[in-house]
């Protein structure tokens, strides 16, 4: 179709956990995963409808090795979009997407409804989220190509994927995202 854009192929899906620790042992042992050093998503702009808006979000997650679409475990936390009333498959994720509020006004204007979102200290759209309900209670996240709020467990930041030029927790052992 004239004027939309072609999604990136899906780069991970998330999966929403009780426990991080857990569910990355159990993933290694029953399907074999090898996963990344953890990291955070750590923004103070997060908006979600949960709580005053924008707020701090500090998601804690991992992502296999290999190719994509990987597989992202992430923790459940706060009381918006990643509550752990939402505990399974939690989203399909776009990647890189180099003109997000472009990507943003066409979902909007196709009929999503946009659940979630965070910005930049420059106000710049770094992600969003769709509605849930609509996908069978699964979100989309489409990410822009701009470098994300990512740092690793302990806080310190995490090392920049020499092929995006983006942080990353599988740069960490060397690995592309």
């Amino acid at each position: 179709m004239t004027g939309r854009m072609a999604l990136p192929p899906v780069d991970h899906v998330g999966i929403l956990v009780a426990d991080l620790g857990e569910a990355m042992e159990r993933y290694q042992r029953v399907l074999g995963c090898r996963f990344s050093v953890v990291g955070r998503y750590r923004s103070e702009r997060y908006e979600d409808g949960s709580a005053d808006c924008p707020h701090r979000h500090d998601a804690r997650f991992v992502l296999s090795h290999g190719p994509a679409p990987r597989i992202e475990l992430l923790e459940a936390t706060g009381h918006g979009t990643h509550a752990a009333r939402h505990l399974g498959v939690h989203h399909l994720a776009f990647t890189g997407i180099p003109d997000l509020d472009t990507e943003h006004a066409r979902v909007t204007a196709a009929g999503a409804r946009v659940e979630a979102q965070n910005t930049d200290d420059a106000g710049r759209r770094l992600l969003f989220f769709t509605a849930a309900e609509p996908w069978s209670g699964t979100h989309f996240e489409l990410v822009s190509a701009l470098p994300g709020p990512i740092v690793l467990d302990d806080g310190t930041p995490a090392p920049l994927d020499p092929r995006t030029g983006r942080p990353s927790v599988l740069a960490v052992e060397g690995a592309s995202s």
